[in-house]
């Protein structure tokens, strides 16, 4: 019988959020480690403006590993 390995993946939530309604988890990402699950939080976060947030907005969510 073959081995089966179980590797470690690092889970990222998209988030949406919206004034009046809340927010959602609108998508579930998965990486192969963390470098990457954080590096693209990072891009996918900075395309919010800073300052207040808007009535409208999307942010990635690093949550850590899972198996």
């Amino acid at each position: 019988m073959p081995e089966i390995k179980l590797t470690q993946t690092f889970k990222v939530e998209i988030i949406e959020s919206e004034r009046g309604w809340g927010s959602k988890i609108d998508e579930v990402k998965y990486f192969d480690n963390e470098a990457e699950a954080k590096a693209f939080c990072t891009q996918y976060n900075s395309t919010n403006p800073p300052g207040p947030a808007p009535d409208w907005y999307m942010q990635a969510n690093y949550c850590g590993p899972v198996r």
